[in-house]
């Protein structure tokens, strides 16, 4: 009795022995697997710097798993420059009075020409004018005629050279449709440090506030520099198209430039990242290192930028895992400090 008692006790304790070391190694095997998955995630990528002094980053291929880089190929691309100008819709109601003194003027002038032309005629012919009065209409066109002239450098100045080299017929037209709101000269200026080597060939603006976007009906160059913006300045003509033109409305204008066209790449939005003011994107130069290269955004295109200078056909830009990425270049300078 006391026998099989004892051999009970012996089994038991021969069996929570068993449980305690399966228990033991089941512990140290998780243990390790932690410990290995911590190393991978802990591990500090190194940098270094490209011979343009671009950050280069050097992951490990299970750090670029763990933190689940993607990439993409980046293919070539023609197309036709474009920049982004900004400006006004401008109230038409100094061109209309400018328009009526003209109007006024060219009439004053008609009439002192023709009076000029006859008193010249009878001074010279049958005598039957004083010299005085002769040249009393002489002086009188000569006054009109400077005055028209100097209405027409204004309207030049203040328009643009487009305008002023209309016929009278078709500035009038114009500023009837300015006026009723059924089309509207709009001025814009491209940012300082950009600029069209020709007059755009094509444009079309967005009123601030508003998405739909207005083809320009024609371009002219600017006649002055606006003291805002210090760029390149456009005047475009566009039609109101049952949309409300207001003057003094805030527009964003894309223009197209009729030079030859810019072959580049289109960097995907997915792959640029932000630090500060500045965008980057992550290009794979090898298995292992990425090189972290400034873009410039100025120039949307479709799911991307488009970008003709630092990035080529062929290059393999980081589209998922970019921002990690940042985040592990930035975790490793601090621990250099450090």
């Amino acid at each position: 009795m006391n026998t099989n008692r004892s051999r009970l006790i012996a089994l038991g304790v021969a069996a929570l022995a068993v449980i305690v070391v399966l228990v033991w190694l089941f512990g140290a095997g998780n243990r390790d697997e932690g410990d290995e998955e911590d190393q991978v995630t802990a591990a500090t990528p190194s940098l270094s710097h490209s011979a343009n002094g671009d950050v280069i980053v050097t992951l490990s291929r299970e750090q670029q798993a763990h933190i689940g880089i993607k990439t993409e190929v980046l293919a070539p691309i023609t197309r036709v420059r474009e920049v982004t100008a900004y400006g006004v819709i401008l109230d038409p109601a100094p061109l209309a009075a400018l328009d009526a003194q003209l109007v006024a003027a060219r009439a004053t002038l008609d009439a002192s020409q023709a009076e000029y032309a006859r008193a010249k005629l009878l001074h010279s012919e049958k005598q039957n004018i004083s010299l005085k009065d002769f040249q009393t209409a002489q002086a009188r066109f000569q006054s009109d005629w400077a005055q028209f002239n100097l209405l027409g450098q204004r309207l030049a100045d203040e328009w643009g050279g487009a305008v002023a080299a209309m016929a009278p017929a078709a500035r009038a037209e114009l500023v009837n449709a300015l006026i009723k709101r059924a089309a509207a000269i709009v001025r814009v200026a491209v940012p300082a440090g950009e600029s069209l080597a020709n007059l755009p060939a094509q444009g079309e603006t967005t009123v601030l506030g508003d998405s739909r976007p207005l083809a320009a009906q024609s371009i002219w160059y600017a006649p002055t520099v606006d003291p805002n913006l210090q760029g390149q300045g456009f005047m475009l003509r566009v039609e109101a198209q049952g949309f409300p033109l207001r003057p003094g409305a805030a527009v964003t204008a894309r223009l197209e430039s009729s030079a030859a066209s810019e072959r580049g790449v289109v960097v995907p939005s997915a792959a640029v990242v932000r630090t500060g003011d500045a965008a980057f994107a992550y290009v794979q130069i090898a298995p292992t290192r990425f090189e972290r290269r400034a873009i410039p955004i100025r120039a949307p295109v479709g799911k991307g930028w488009f970008v003709s200078g630092g990035f080529a056909a062929g290059d393999r830009v980081v589209v998922t895992g970019a921002q990690a990425l940042l985040s592990e270049e930035f975790k490793s300078q601090i621990q250099v400090q450090d």
